[in-house]
């Protein structure tokens, strides 16, 4: 006699034989895999399913997989044939200092620099757009400041590149509308998010350059709110080698304005003197990050105050 078996679809509950429990998937026809199960409601012993996975060419589900580094792609990601509209303006260091996150340092001239990409595709097969503000600063050690940018905030349109950018990078991404645009040497580009056009960029192309993105490491805040809710587990300021391999590059003239929002306060960082913009195609390339420094318990609430752009 077969077993009875017990099976859960939706809110009903149902009787079916062991020989028919085979599940389609992936184009293969393969049985579940079952454990028996203590049923209050049946008299017979009954079975619960369980899915498997035992690697490549059976059937399996996604909730558990073996093979790791297709899950999350290794290092380096890259984008090839980046669309990159950059500003670069000059604002107050103490008002950067204000939004670092300890030890890190505001740079003296007080660098700011704030971008909108299109990436039509990238090596681990999604395209998005994204947009980010990158802030002058240096990291102190015992070998002397490491100099570098700190993000305080980045917006893309894709789930995938905001899970990955934030839980392994601590890049404070949220999903936005972003915008980019070239037609001949006008360039536009917009981010938007609920319903707030929190920045607008115009430019008109001039003279090509011979260059490259450089600006030392990007530093990030990583964190991790504990379950209460009222503190966090971890906090990490991260160092990530972020470069650009270049095909074209030109300089540019236009605007950049910030719209007031109290969710995306990117207006706060204040335009003292703005130094030009950039308009490149080429390949972006993250490497792995290192951890600088690592907080836990207590020693994590000196953070709390500069998660707010991880909010809403």
């Amino acid at each position: 006699m077969p077993h009875d078996f017990v099976s859960f679809f939706g809110s009903g509950v149902s009787q079916v034989k062991e020989e028919e429990l085979i599940v389609k998937l992936e184009g293969y026809q393969k049985p579940f895999i079952s454990t028996p199960l203590i049923n209050n409601h049946h008299e017979s012993k009954s079975y619960y399913m369980l899915f498997s996975v035992f690697g490549r060419g059976e059937a399996s589900l996604s909730f558990y997989r073996e093979d790791y580094g297709e899950i999350i792609p290794r290092p380096p990601y890259m984008w090839p044939n980046a669309q990159i509209l950059a500003s670069i303006y000059i604002t107050k260091p103490e008002i950067i200092q204000k939004i670092l996150p300890p030890p890190l340092e505001a740079g003296k001239t007080g660098v700011v620099l704030v971008f909108i990409a299109k990436y039509p595709e990238s090596n681990f097969g999604v395209k998005y757009n994204e947009s980010a503000m990158f802030v002058q600063a240096s990291f102190p050690s015992d070998k002397g400041n490491i100099d570098g940018v700190y993000c305080p905030c980045m917006y893309v349109d894709n789930d995938v590149a905001m899970i990955g950018g934030r839980e392994v990078y601590g890049l404070p991404k949220k999903i936005a509308k972003i915008e980019l645009k070239r037609e001949g040497d006008k360039v536009k580009g917009t981010l938007e998010r609920e319903g707030v056009k929190i920045m607008d960029m115009k430019a008109t192309l001039t003279e090509k350059m011979e260059s490259s993105w450089n600006y030392g490491p990007t530093f990030s805040l990583r964190v991790f709110p504990s379950p209460d809710v009222e503190s966090l587990s971890l906090a990490e300021i991260l160092a990530i080698d972020i470069t650009t391999e270049p095909k074209e590059i030109h300089a540019a003239t236009g605007t950049l304005k910030f719209e007031k929002s109290e969710k995306d306060p990117l207006y706060e960082i204040e335009q003292v003197m703005n130094m030009g913009m950039i308009f490149s195609i080429g390949t972006p390339k993250m490497s792995k990050g290192t951890v600088l420094l690592r907080a836990l318990g207590e020693d994590t609430e000196k953070y709390l105050p500069f998660i707010y752009s991880r909010s809403w």
